[in-house]
Order: structure tokens, then sequence, then C-alpha cells
């Protein structure tokens, strides 16, 4: 008796309990399911947003290669504009260049210019006929030893030539040096002239600060030469022919 009424209590917990569980089995919601039309358009819109990020990813490689581009561009215009500062910086070493020169230049014209101050101030003091006549004399005297000396050469002076000299360095003091240096360059500075019948006629070229001058001498045998004439290049020319070359 107290066995069965154990049995029934426990069958009734045991229906109680499986009444509960189907109750909370029936009343958790169904999932529900997808209809094939929801799926098509879900399908349609996510091609739709891929459609969308493909010609995103399009616009923006375009961008990236305009970009590129540019790039390009202001790459090859900075080139340009280092070429043009180096042109620039050029132009301007150049312009510095040719300043030094113009200062260079303008210092040369001024000492040119006193240099010219001096010669006219030379030429403008005549120095006395009569020292300088010694001077002449005693120079002269001093040549001829000289070129003895050195090169077995006998050179003489005319009287004319003499005279010649006197009144050129009378007023022209360094030409007399002149003189000399060319006289010291014979090899170079003599030329023939003309022969006649007794002498064959040379002249030396004389450069000096006052002009082109010219020494006029003659060969009169293989060791020695005579000088008969000084004077300006055109001058001297033009008395010869007027003279016919006359030396008497």
């Amino acid at each position: 008796m107290v066995r069965k009424g154990f049995r029934d209590i426990e069958e009734y917990f045991l229906q109680a309990e499986a009444k509960r569980l189907q109750q909370k089995v029936v009343k958790r919601p169904l999932p529900k399911k997808e209809s094939r039309e929801n799926l098509i358009n879900q399908i349609k819109n996510l091609n739709e947003k891929l459609k969308g990020k493909d010609r995103k990813i399009k616009e923006l490689f375009k961008e990236i290669a305009e970009l590129r581009n540019q790039l390009e561009v202001l790459k090859r215009e900075k080139e340009l504009l280092e070429e043009k500062r180096k042109e620039l910086e050029r132009v301007d070493e150049y312009k510095r260049s040719i300043d030094s020169l113009r200062e260079e230049v303008a210092k040369l014209k001024g000492e040119l210019a006193e240099k010219e101050k001096q010669i006219e101030s030379l030429k403008s003091k005549e120095v006395p006929k009569a020292r300088v006549e010694l001077f002449i004399e005693v120079a002269l005297g001093s040549v001829s030893e000289l070129a003895g000396g050195r090169n077995n050469l006998k050179v003489l002076f005319s009287k004319r030539f003499r005279k010649d000299m006197v009144k050129e360095v009378a007023v022209r003091p360094f030409l007399f040096d002149s003189f000399i240096s060319a006289l010291s360059r014979i090899d170079s500075t003599s030329r023939l002239l003309k022969r006649d019948s007794k002498h064959d006629i040379y002249r030396i070229r004389v450069t000096s600060p006052y002009g082109e001058y010219r020494a006029i001498y003659l060969k009169m045998d293989s060791n020695t030469i005579k000088f008969v004439r000084f004077g300006q290049r055109d001058s001297i020319y033009q008395e010869l022919d007027a003279s016919g070359w006359s030396f008497d």
C-alpha cells in the first residue's frame, strides 16, 4: 500500500516534468525560414553593392593614374626649374666675371692715361741740345764697342745719323732706349730695302711709345755696318725718295 503510494507520487512528478519540458519546447520561437524572393533580393543587393565597389575601385585607380601623371609633370617641372636655376647661377657668374674684367679694364685705362700724361710731359720738356749731343756721342760710342766685342761686328754712325738721333731724343727721351732694344734684336728687326752699286741698304724697325721709327744702315762689308739715317717711318722714306736714296 505504501509502495503504491510512492509509485503514484513518482509518476506524478515525472509526468509533471515531462509536461513542463514539452511546454517549454512549444513556447521557444521557431526560426523563420527565408523565402526564395528574399534571398534573390539579398543577392541582388549584394551584386549592386559589389558593382558600386567595383566602380569606386576603378575610379580610385583612375585617380591614382592621374596623380602619377601629375607627379611626373611636377618632377619634370622641378628638373626644368633646377636647370633654370643653374643657368641663372652661370649667368650671375658671367656677370661677376664681366664686372671684374670691366674693373680691370678701367684700372688699366687709368694706368694708361697716367702713362700718356707722363709721356706728354716728357715730350714737352725738351732736353738741352748740348747735353743730348754729349749723351748721344757717348752712348753711340759705347754701342760700337759693345757690338764689336760681342759679334765681331763693327758698327759706325754717320754725322747725319747722329744729328737725326739728337733731334728726336731731345724731345722724346725714351726713343734712344727703343733704338738700342731694336739694335739688340737686329736679326729680327732688320730687313733689306734695296741694293745699289755700292751698298746693300737695310732698315731696323724701331717700335717706341712715340710711334714707329726706322734706322737706315748700309752694309759696308761682311763685318761692318754704318747707320746713316734715323726718323719716323713715313717721313724718312719720303725724304729718301726725294733724295734718290743718296747718302753722300
